[in-house]
């Protein structure tokens, strides 16, 4: 049986890194970026089971382990590896005392406790209210992997 469910998390790890690659796909980055996705990325996460990932439109991503996370950034040429003991997640919700300076409604954040030039902060914004649902279940998300 446990050779079974090791295929069947293979699969799915297999089909998630297909997502990811189809989803890096779709963006509009040079051949040059979607080759070192390809490669370099590809060479790093291989014998890992990924649990799941975030793409923003600039091309960078959150590639989530078991124990870790990467981020990735084709465009500053970088692949952070941190822990997930150094990982935390803020939400904050402005729906509660609304700040007429700014549209943000509802922010959730994953940030890493690591020096300056090595800080991890990937946000997720809402600045309509239509949008919170789909930022709450990216928070649902990270919570779920920082807690397993």
């Amino acid at each position: 049986m446990s050779n079974e469910n090791e295929e069947n998390e293979s699969s799915e790890g297999e089909t998630i890194v297909q997502n990811f690659l189809d989803r890096i796909s779709t963006l509009e980055l040079s051949q040059r970026q979607k080759d070192w996705y390809l490669i370099d990325v590809l060479a790093i996460i291989d014998g890992y089971t990924v649990e799941h990932f975030e793409v923003d439109e600039l091309g960078d991503s959150l590639i989530f382990l078991k124990s870790s996370l990467l981020f990735c950034s084709p465009e500053l040429g970088v692949i952070r590896h941190y822990p997930k003991s150094l990982i935390h997640c803020f939400v904050e919700d402005r729906r509660v005392k609304i700040d007429e300076k700014t549209t943000l409604l509802f922010r959730g954040e994953l940030f890493s406790v690591t020096p300056e030039s090595e800080q991890l902060s990937w946000l997720r914004d809402a600045l309509e209210a239509h949008q919170i649902p789909e930022v709450q279940w990216a928070i649902g998300k990270w919570m779920k992997w920082l807690n397993q």
